[in-house]
């Protein structure tokens, strides 16, 4: 046995993860802050339903717009210089929401807030590629992505908490912020974009971490899929569209919820943050479950298929059967436990981040990973809207908004069953040019 493998196995790759882990927290805590205090802002500015809609969603328009570019800088800058901007800068916006005088100057930070945090999530991707072997990939984007209903549950509590000691919402804005500012350059001063690169990172675990490398990993350069290939490749807009589904339902149920319990279910300020803690924690369980299961079956099989299309349809079907029985219930604690229920499953598509990394070359996942997540952004920017119109039109009913999740979460079920799992998409230009044009391919090698 050689003295690398022998010698003693640092885990300095989770201790990335737990670094990335806090600081997607800390994300979804200044995301989930406008949701918890609406109510409050909406009374301070007078917001009918369907502005509150677009503050909800206006977030989504830059961060959506900003995803490709923020996917591009990842693979040419590295994951730790655009990690410490985009921290920094999303603070400062997110501190400076609690100075805001109206609903349009709030509107305009939730717009430079969106942009800031736009690469936040393809860095996930980025990190999972180079930080994790193949076969702790589905568990390390759950873990990460177990983050979002973590901080949301957790933020529920904190800004409802903050709003109780301080009498306004504002505070818990700058906090959140500074605390964000702080976090974000604790992360660059220990992260480096490769395991290669960190003092700590002993021999074994780089052998450890690269000893298996996926079949995406390893694609020659000249053969690396164009644009065309992606296009023409039905499980990248299986992808898409599942993320889109995926979005809508749960940007919709992160949007609403707290308006949702205070207002149709009559919660006072206490109940809405234990309300929102138990509906959005559920979500840490769904991540933990999926993530260790898919990981454990993955390794004992090769029919990915099989593992992959099982846990989605699971977690569609879940899904859909929660959000269709919300428009039934009258009792708040009932749904508060059919929410937790869809929170739950809906969550299960944390493993879309471990997609990019299984499906893309090594070169290519900041790319694939910001594409993707413009779907998820469109998804974040459509719901709250829709929602609030629903909701404006019924005269206060959430039961309409709740139809259009319940669709969206078909959509995600559909979408996640029609992707191919054994087929990497970095091999699309591969399959066409053994197809139609053999002697590029000879030429290419």
């Amino acid at each position: 046995m050689s003295t690398t493998t022998s010698a003693p196995r640092s885990r300095v790759r989770w201790k990335v993860f737990g670094f990335l882990w806090i600081l997607v927290v800390l994300n979804y805590i200044d995301r989930a802050a406008l949701s918890i205090a609406l109510p409050f802002i909406s009374k301070d500015f007078d917001l009918t339903p369907e502005l509150q809609g677009v503050l909800l969603g206006c977030f989504f328009y830059t961060y959506l717009v900003f995803q490709i570019p923020g996917g591009v800088l990842l693979d040419k800058l590295g994951a730790r210089k655009v990690i410490l901007a985009a921290g920094a800068l999303w603070g400062v916006f997110q501190a400076l929401g609690g100075f805001a005088s109206s609903g349009v100057a709030l509107i305009l930070l939730r717009l430079g807030l969106g942009a800031a945090e736009a690469p936040i999530s393809p860095s996930s991707a980025k990190l999972n590629s180079a930080w994790l072997p193949a076969k702790e990939r589905a568990r390390g984007a759950t873990f990460v992505d177990a983050a979002s209903p973590f901080g949301a549950a957790v933020g529920g509590l904190a800004v409802t908490a903050l709003i109780g000691v301080f009498g306004s919402w504002r505070e818990a804005f700058v906090i959140t912020g500074v605390l964000t500012v702080i976090i974000s350059i604790v992360f660059y001063l220990y992260l480096r974009d490769t395991p290669e690169q960190h003092k700590a990172v002993s021999p074994s675990e780089i052998e450890y971490i690269r000893g298996e490398e996926d079949v995406a990993d390893a694609i020659d350069d000249r053969l690396l899929p164009k644009v065309s290939d992606y296009v023409r490749s039905r499980s990248f807009w299986a992808m898409m569209f599942g993320r889109l589904g995926w979005a809508t339902v749960w940007w919709g149920i992160i949007s609403w919820t707290p308006t949702y319990l205070s207002e149709a279910m009559h919660f006072d300020l206490g109940a809405l943050g234990w309300g929102t803690f138990a509906v959005y924690g559920m979500g840490v369980l769904g991540q933990l479950v999926a993530g260790y299961t898919v990981d454990k079956w993955r390794s004992a099989t090769t029919r990915y298929n099989l593992v992959m299309k099982t846990v989605f349809g699971i977690s569609g079907l879940g899904t859909a059967v929660a959000v269709f029985s919300l428009p039934a219930i009258s009792n708040g604690y009932t749904a508060v436990v059919a929410l937790g229920i869809a929170v739950f499953f809906i969550n299960f598509g944390g493993l879309y981040w471990a997609i990019p990394a299984w499906l893309a070359p090594k070169q290519q996942v900041g790319r694939i990973g910001g594409v993707m997540n413009v779907a998820s952004s469109g998804g974040g920017g459509l719901a709250p809207v829709v929602m609030g119109f629903a909701i404006a039109a019924s005269a206060g009913s959430f039961a309409g908004s709740f139809v259009f999740l319940g669709i969206s979460a078909t959509v995600y079920l559909v979408g996640s069953l029609l992707i191919n799992y054994e087929r990497p998409l970095a091999h699309a230009r591969q399959d066409r040019l053994d197809a139609d044009r053999p002697e590029e391919r000879a030429t290419a090698r």
